[in-house]
């Protein structure tokens, strides 16, 4: 046998996919079958221990070699063992020694003609042909097909599955089989008489120059793994099917040549051949080497190098490369995603107070706003408001940053995109405009927008996403430069590009920008902006790019999924009943306690408002009211009591539950546990007095 096909079996570079436990019964039996084929020459002993060596290593009870005679032409039993002869509890007398079959005769005879395995897992569903004077009676049985010489078959009194992984590994399995037996026989027959087997006959694959030249390329090419077989002198002398793979078309001939031009840096092979040449155990392995394919692209792999050496003396190397692109891509997407998941956590845990100062900033200028009349003073105050809003969004989206896919519950609205890059840029102009200028540096802002570019997400997100990006810009060009917008539509998409002409990055900054904390601003900045706008946009659908060059500038390019114009957009505020309602508010926050209180009033309701659960629950039981507010987190008695005595007292009335954790319970149905509707903080006054009127 090819003594470099034998090197590679016992290195176990044989590899059958990646079924663990099952991969390692495999592989053992490969590396048994190689030391016996350098022991034996004599095929039907040789066959006997592979059928022995397939019950010790598989989960099967009896074993069966069966190869073709080409003087009585049929199949003829050459070896067979069981578990039973293992424990020395039967004896050779169980089997038929003169069994024979024609072609097509039985299983092993139809497996035999149409060279197609047969997996039978429970012969009460799926019976097994009865065979005269049969002594064994299995349950379960595979019949592999040895290419043209015969088939093995092995069974089990007992059902077993044979999932489609497993039946692959066992047709491996009779191709190995088959290539040792032919490559030990040559031009010999290999059953079990001497008799000859002509060459012209085996039908086999491909062409057939020579026994051992032809196992080693189907064991080669059968490897996933990248193969190259060195010389001594650590020059290709053999290159399997997955290296063409790897490289890509226009591969240059390496036969004959140093794989280090495979490497991006050759010094890295020549280190590994140097340590490999010198070292006791004649091996080594290198993670994460950077490779360069056929169009110059660099690609991940980790290489392992092998010492080979034969019986004569001489000398050479088995080069295995293994690409990790996608694993290590798979790799980053669940590192990044955990990331989000603890930022997520630790989100949760302040939430509920920050949406509660929101809610008071919120509530004091709305109150505010209904005695202003100076119209620059109403604008200031309205885009704090808006800040407000988008502040609690961005709250929102950090308790959902446990959730590895798209959001199934985020609303997607229509906005026309230009109007948001108009509304960011005026938001940001102080930092972007009036600060740069003081500092003696401009800005040029240059915009290119396309009409009718509307687009399917919140408008307080692709807000947030573009602030992040106009800033980021901004820090990118301290001596100031040029700042574009651009936008269009794409087919099914509205792309929004974002450029500067600032300092640009590196490619191996530009991977790691949308990662959650990563940072190249130093200590102060959180690294949280592009991971957050990076899974916004993902939450609708969309993506985000970045193409930059150092000291060339920067262009972020956002795609979000286009939206059709809503036939009918709804305007004004909303309308308020003219009803008077007695209702009872429950919050132990005493500032939010009087902002809801003072609003509801200004609206002509009569509200008898409680900073105390505990004393909230007896006048629930002595007072009637028409509705109930209460907050969700309060000591003593939580607003799902509150909720649940109210509906206990009269099932009637309606309760509204006020809390800074609605983001957790928004679109869920709660009115089992007594809560008619949910409303997260902040609320606006419109939406508050709206609810009521909608509940009564």
């Amino acid at each position: 046998m090819d003594h470099l096909v034998k090197e590679v079996l016992q290195k176990g570079l044989f590899n059958i996919e990646e079924h663990g436990d099952e991969q390692g019964h495999f592989m053992a039996m490969i590396q048994r079958f190689a030391d016996v084929m350098s022991q034996f020459s004599d095929s039907a002993r040789i066959c006997d221990y592979f059928v022995r060596i397939i019950i010790e290593e598989s989960s099967f009870e009896n074993c069966s070699i069966l190869l073709w005679d080409t003087d009585r032409q049929k199949l003829s039993l050459t070896a067979a063992y069981g578990l039973e002869d293992q424990l020395g509890t039967a004896a050779w007398r169980r089997y038929r020694p003169s069994l024979l079959f024609d072609v097509g005769e039985g299983i092993s005879g139809q497996v035999f003609g149409t060279r197609k395995p047969v997996f039978i897992e429970n012969s009460e569903k799926q019976p097994i042909p009865e065979l005269k004077d049969a002594v064994i009676t299995p349950i379960s049985l595979a019949c592999i097909p040895l290419l043209n010489i015969g088939v093995l078959n092995v069974s089990s009194f007992h059902p077993l599955e044979f999932p489609i992984q497993s039946r692959r590994n066992w047709e491996t399995l009779g191709n190995v089989i088959s290539y040792f037996l032919v490559g030990l026989q040559g031009p010999r027959d290999a059953g079990t008489n001497g008799r000859r087997l002509p060459m012209e006959k085996l039908d086999l694959p491909i062409s057939f120059p020579a026994p051992d030249s032809y196992i080693s390329d189907l064991v080669l090419d059968a490897l996933p793994h990248g193969i190259c077989i060195l010389d001594k002198k650590g020059d290709v002398i053999r290159l399997n099917r997955a290296i063409e793979k790897l490289q890509g078309d226009n591969f240059p001939e390496i036969i004959s040549r140093s794989p280090a031009i495979l490497f991006q840096d050759p010094n890295v092979f020549g280190k590994l051949l140097n340590r490999v040449s010198e070292s006791e155990s004649g091996q080594a392995e290198k993670t994460d080497v950077h490779l360069m394919n056929s169009t110059g692209e660099a690609y991940l792999a980790d290489v392992y190098l092998v010492r080979l050496n034969d019986p004569s003396g001489s000398m050479g190397y088995l080069l295995v490369i293994e690409d990790m692109t996608r694993k290590k891509a798979f790799s980053d997407r669940i590192i990044q995603s955990e990331k989000l998941a603890a930022l997520g956590t630790m989100a949760g845990g302040v939430s509920h107070d920050f949406n509660n100062l929101l809610m008071a900033i919120l509530g004091h200028i709305q109150l505010i706003l209904t005695q202003v009349q100076d119209e620059e003073i109403r604008r200031r105050l309205q885009n704090i408001e808006k800040a407000v809003y988008d502040g609690s969004n961005t709250v929102r989206r950090l308790q959902r940053f446990t959730e590895r896919e798209r959001e199934p519950k985020a609303v997607a609205s229509t906005v026309d995109v230009n109007e948001a890059v108009k509304d960011v840029i005026e938001l940001t102009r102080p930092r972007w405009k009036n600060f740069m200028e003081r500092s003696g540096q401009l800005i040029d802002l240059q915009l290119d927008l396309s009409g009718d570019c509307l687009a399917a997400i919140n408008a307080s997100d692709l807000r947030e996403v573009i602030t992040n990006l106009l800033l980021n810009a901004i820090d990118a060009m301290p001596e100031g430069g040029s700042l574009g917008f651009k936008t269009r539509c794409q087919g099914e998409h509205v792309i929004i590009e974002i450029s500067d002409t600032g300092i640009g990055m590196s490619k191996d900054i530009a991977e790691k920008i949308f990662d959650p904390f990563y940072t190249t601003k130093g200590i102060g900045n959180s690294g949280l902006g592009l991971s957050v706008s990076w899974s916004l946009l993902g939450r609708y659908g969309g993506d985000i790019q970045v193409r930059s060059k150092p000291g060339k500038g920067t262009t972020f390019v956002l795609k979000l999924v286009r939206a059709e114009a809503l036939k009918a957009q709804a305007g004004g505020p909303i309308v308020e009943g003219t009803s008077s309602y007695r209702l009872l508010l429950v919050e132990d926050d005493p500032e939010i306690l009087n902002i809801l209180r003072d609003m509801l009033r200004l609206k002509g309701h009569r509200v008898m408002a409680v900073n105390d659960s505990e004393k909230a629950l007896g006048v629930i039981d002595s007072i009637d009211f028409d509705l109930v507010l209460t907050d969700l987190g309060m000591p003593v008695v939580s607003g799902w009591e509150i909720a649940k005595r109210v509906k206990e007292k009269d099932p009637k009335i309606p309760v509204v539950m006020i809390t800074g954790w609605g983001a957790q319970f928004e679109d869920e149905d709660l009115t089992a546990r007594g809560v008619d509707l949910m409303l997260a903080k902040p609320l606006s006054w419109d939406k508050l007095l709206g609810s009521i009127e909608k509940m009564l």
